[in-house]
């Protein structure tokens, strides 16, 4: 795949709770690029859980702007991690970036388009509201694969042959799993049960707020475990022996 030494991934448990807290700590930022629009486009924030919101005003053109904002953070993340996936990049680079292009979950953007949903579909049938559905949805199918198949491809260039692609299709499904169980089936339930449901800070419910605190003080305080996510085969043996 390139010419380039490929790298060991070399996960642990620390660095798992690093990943699952850039995964969460991501999606909330997801989750606000597009409610931070939307009290900007209506001057008050709409209703929102864990992984859907809503705007406070009715229909106007500039409404775009909010499903583009989050797409705008996550693709942006995603093709950043591309660049630091460069074999001319270290391995603590190459490591960073890998880690940003599957906390983004590009498989479940894939997945949600699929399934006529995700921001990317709200934009077309906003700006083709009379094409056929069947063509609106190949146009979107092919927008996404053309946005992840590219840092797809170099990550899993990156990886050394043994276990590559046991390793590049649990990083690419895992965090979309983990998503669907901890956020789809235990928070937003919580949520809609009223708990901690009460407005907090920019427009979230306070359960929002506080998961958000916990993620980004684990992330702060565990970051570093990220920078050796992918290392070279003999710095791998040494740290064994």
């Amino acid at each position: 795949m390139n010419s380039e030494q490929p790298l060991v991934f070399n996960g642990d448990s620390r660095w798992a709770v690093a990943f699952v807290a850039l995964l969460f700590v991501h999606n909330e930022i997801h989750e606000i690029a597009h409610t931070g629009v939307g009290r900007l486009i209506c001057g008050a924030w709409g209703p929102r859980n864990f992984n859907s919101w809503q705007l406070a005003c009715s229909k106007t053109p500039e409404i775009v702007l909010a499903p583009l904002a989050g797409l705008l953070w996550s693709y942006g993340l995603m093709w950043i991690g591309y660049r630091l996936l460069n074999p001319a990049e270290s391995p603590a680079k190459r490591s960073a970036g890998f880690c940003l292009l599957f906390a983004t979950m590009p498989f479940g953007r894939l997945y949600t388009v699929a399934q006529s949903g995700g921001d990317e579909m709200v934009i077309l049938r906003g700006a083709f509201p009379t094409v056929d559905p069947t063509v609106r949805l190949a146009i979107g199918l092919s927008i996404v694969l053309l946005l992840i198949g590219p840092p797809l491809y170099r990550a899993a260039s990156v990886l050394s042959q043994q276990r590559r692609w046991i390793i590049f299709t649990g990083m690419l499904l895992l965090p979309f799993v983990l998503f669907l169980i901890v956020v789809l089936r235990i928070a937003n339930p919580l949520l809609a049960s009223g708990f901690l449901a009460s407005e907090g800070l920019l427009g979230s419910p306070l359960f929002v707020n506080i998961w958000t605190v916990f993620w980004a003080i684990v992330l702060l305080l565990s970051w570093r475990q990220l920078s050796t996510t992918l290392v070279k085969r003999g710095v791998l043996l040494s740290k064994d022996q």
